[in-house]
């Protein structure tokens, strides 16, 4: 089957989607299927049955960028002689789409309930009102849910944002959870790499790493889990946890608010990290107290690392947790209470080491290659060869 990926960065280390689109253009190669992905930017090399079409387009304004790149992806799938055309962003011409973003209205309000300031809040709704690329996302997407024979929903979460923000009849949409790399990704890196990253963040065995992975700090809920951990400290000054932020962000902003929280000291910046999965292997239990996030790959990734995870409704992920058994769900990020309450009961190393446990038999549930068999099915129900 000869497929085209369409994705707007093809750039793996941006974050999950991007890894996502990675993952799975590998494992359809290894199945012997040839894969084209068409992009504006790309750091990925090509391989035998990977190839990596770049479309060019003008730098400014952004909003042109996203109208011309879809256009421009449409004329290249109708002159390419592929089987299937699959789409994981803002693109046209795709038989498939696979709004790994979730919807663009849910974005939105996920993004708005993340700002804290009612001043600021009101003044980015100005600028969702008055922005050209908003208005190019929103005409994108309205196509899309036209046009595409099915759509793929990553999350139960994803498929009722969709139904209840665009009129997509409910006949066209497909719950296709993802997978994880299960090797990758294991409780084992424990014993290789645990030592190491814990000595390298000036950890003491004792200590409790709390591991937060995002590059979007804001929406993916850093600012409530600083304050989380500030209630930890000053009730239960005596418990040693340490909170790891793992990933690009906008720092400077962050530090001050645990500095302010009076929690400084107990916090790491550890940076972008490739090896993501040593970081895992270092901690004991990974929060994501997300506003919003379709399927976050960072809660499945430390369910399969076999640590618990503790994150929220709006997460799409949140659907695979049972209450106290891999983790917890919180309703809202913003009940800090609440998610102090979770953080504390994980200060017993055994109810960590059992719900770990049941974390990762819960991951296994979800192996890359079943999300894979999950799209080519879909592939080849709904779709036909163009030649």
């Amino acid at each position: 089957m000869r497929v085209a990926f369409c994705i707007e960065n093809f750039v793996p280390a941006r974050g999950g989607a991007e890894q996502y689109v990675k993952d799975l253009s590998l494992l359809f190669c290894r199945e012997g299927h040839e894969v084209t992905v068409i992009t504006m930017r790309s750091d990925v090399e090509p391989e035998e049955k990977l190839s990596i079409l770049r479309v060019g387009i003008p730098r400014r304004p952004k909003f042109l960028r996203t109208l011309v790149f879809a256009w421009k992806c449409r004329s290249l799938v109708r002159k390419g002689d592929y089987d299937v055309v699959h789409s994981f962003g803002r693109t046209l011409g795709m038989d498939v789409f696979q709004p790994l973003g979730g919807s663009q209205m849910a974005g939105l309000v996920g993004n708005l309930r993340s700002i804290d300031n009612p001043l600021k809040r009101f003044f980015k709704i100005l600028c969702y009102i008055f922005s050209f690329r908003r208005i190019a996302y929103f005409i994108i997407e309205k196509l899309q849910m036209k046009t595409a024979r099915v759509v793929v929903a990553i999350s139960g979460m994803v498929k009722n944002d969709v139904l209840r923000y665009t009129r997509l009849g409910r006949g066209k949409i497909r719950i296709v959870r993802n997978g994880v790399d299960l090797e990758r990704f294991h409780p084992r890196n424990r014993e290789l790499y645990r030592s190491e990253v814990r000595n390298g963040l000036g950890l003491s065995p004792d200590d409790i790493l709390i591991l937060f992975v995002a590059h979007n700090f804001r929406l993916k809920g850093l600012r409530p889990l600083l304050q989380a951990l500030a209630v930890i400290t000053e009730t239960f000054p005596e418990k040693p946890f340490i909170l790891g932020v793992l990933g690009e962000g906008k720092k400077k902003r962050f530090r001050t608010l645990a500095r302010k929280w009076g929690v400084e000291d107990r916090v790491r910046f550890i940076g972008l990290k490739m090896d993501t999965s040593h970081y895992y292997a270092a901690a004991d239990i990974c929060v994501h107290p997300s506003f919003y996030d379709p399927s976050a790959l960072v809660v499945l990734e430390a369910m399969a690392s076999g640590i618990p995870v503790i994150t929220t409704m709006f997460c799409g992920t949140s659907e695979i947790i049972s209450e106290g058994r891999e983790g917890y769900v919180v309703n809202t990020p913003n009940d800090i209470a609440d998610m102090a309450e979770k953080i504390m009961i994980l200060a017993d190393p055994e109810a960590r080491r059992r719900m770990g446990r049941q974390a990762r038999s819960r991951a296994e549930e979800a192996p890359y290659v079943r999300n894979m068999q999950a799209i080519l099915g879909i592939h080849n129900e709904y779709c036909r060869p163009r030649s």
